[in-house]
């Protein structure tokens, strides 16, 4: 009965198609190319390809939007599959934000909504948790731990939240949090004035510190993206900046302070290319590992001839540690996950502690693999695996769970009172991991 119904519809469209004289076979072609083209392109390169093989898509999938008919397809073979993208070159969009942030068009700061953290209102409040250096938001003043209650004169609720991030606000009231004896209470309220939203540049590494802990050097390095530079940005005229030369400046003032321990935090790493994982994991891992296996891949069956093993860079200057921490969020996500995972699987996991939240857990690369019709096309190509080969693994799972909301003050990134970093040092004092619960009636929970 379906077959007879798909073959009704197909026959009324060539009906309609060709009606009164006219043929329209040309103007069909142009309307899903573009879709057929990426089609051809996932039979080949697409890591579940194999799932495709007896699939076609019905010809009326051809017509959706490229993003809806990738997305379509992709399910069909892996449901699993939330990775694969594409970018349309007519379209400014960041295909890599985190939260309610984006760089393309931002006043450069991220956020997370709550409830009336005093308990006073049924209010929703955005909490302030990253601004960007050289952004709006930083040049008006909004800090970390702010909170915006109002946008010109509007009330916040989750319903106009999307207004903060790009376009759509001017005037922020902006609230900070005191702390009583025995309650929370708004302390000081002010107006804050942003400039136009723009491109911000997702800075890769905006802090590093040293600390001194026990008699020990401690590194601290926050990564947020692993690329081997920035993606630059025309309109605005933001540098390209060199990211690889700046881990190589940053790796090599630790290695000439002569740092005991290293803290990585990766809580805001989502995006990053194989090469640059693979040479932030050579600076870190032990020095009896360094000859060994940093990562494999695994290509479908159609690309196995790409399958790759990627020692460790032995070039680098490697740092000569023993162990290492990580900080994680459900943001850290790609190279920042197979950095870890490499570590645990050469080091020992008892010597690559995890702090946080559970990351995404993306085990596969996308790689560009066509650009027409105005689209670049990223799908999964290849499962990455640890030297051992072994890639059946999800979100990396921190030894030492912590959220970083519960707690009544965020401090500055790389501050050693920061809650996450805090733990770390709190693990390197005493020589193992003792959760940080926040005390009953400190805590306070996010809106849905």
């Amino acid at each position: 009965m379906k077959r007879f119904l798909h073959y009704i519809l197909l026959v009324l469209s060539l009906v309609v198609c060709f009606s009164c004289g006219e043929d329209r076979t040309h103007e069909l072609e142009e309307k899903t190319q573009h879709n057929h083209w990426i089609f051809a392109q996932l039979q080949d390169w697409y890591l579940w390809n194999d799932e495709l093989e007896e699939y076609e898509p019905a010809w009326r999938e051809f017509f959706a939007k490229p993003d809806v008919f990738l997305s379509s397809v992709a399910g069909k073979a892996n449901k699993a599959d939330k990775w694969s993208y594409l970018e349309i070159d007519t379209l400014r969009k960041d295909l890599h934000t985190r939260g309610h942030y984006n760089h393309i068009d931002s006043y450069g700061f991220d956020f997370v909504l709550m409830n009336d953290p005093t308990g006073q209102t049924t209010r929703s409040y955005a909490r302030v948790i990253t601004v960007y250096p050289n952004s709006p938001a930083s040049k008006a003043g909004l800090a970390r731990n702010d909170f915006i209650s109002e946008f010109d004169s509007f009330k916040l609720s989750s319903n106009n939240a999307s207004r903060l991030e790009k376009g759509m606000a001017k005037t922020l009231t902006v609230c900070r949090l005191g702390v009583g004896e025995e309650s929370l209470f708004w302390e000081e309220t002010k107006s804050v004035d942003l400039a136009e939203s723009r491109c911000v540049e997702d800075v890769a590494f905006p802090v590093d510190t040293i600390h001194m802990v026990e008699g020990r050097k401690v590194g601290y390095v926050m990564c947020n993206r692993l690329l081997p530079s920035s993606e630059g940005d025309g309109e605005s005229r933001t540098a390209v900046t060199d990211y690889k030369a700046r881990l190589d400046g940053l790796m090599g003032k630790f290695a000439d302070a002569k740092v005991d321990e290293l803290v990585v935090d990766f809580r805001l790493c989502n995006f990053g290319t194989m090469e640059m994982a693979r040479r932030f994991a050579s600076y870190i891992v032990s020095p009896a590992k360094l000859n060994g296996v940093f990562a494999k891949t695994y290509w479908n069956a159609n690309c196995s001839a790409n399958n790759t093993t990627l020692p460790f860079d032995t070039s680098v200057r490697n740092l000569n540690l023993r162990r290492v921490y990580f900080i994680t969020s459900e943001y850290t996500q790609g190279a920042a996950e197979w950095v870890i995972h490499s570590l645990q699987s050469a080091m020992g996991e008892e010597n690559v502690l995890v702090i946080g939240k559970p990351s995404a857990g993306q085990n596969v690369m996308t790689a560009e693999v066509g650009n027409k019709y105005h689209i670049s096309l990223f799908p999964a190509v290849a499962y990455v695996a640890d030297g051992e080969g072994s890639y059946e693994y999800g979100s990396i799972v921190p030894e030492c769970a912590d959220d970083e909301f519960l707690y009544i003050d965020l401090e500055s990134y790389g501050s050693r009172n920061e809650a996450l970093l805090q733990d770390a040092i709190f693990h390197i004092s005493n020589g193992y991991f003792e959760g940080q619960n926040v005390e009953e009636g400190d805590n306070m929970s996010e809106s849905e």
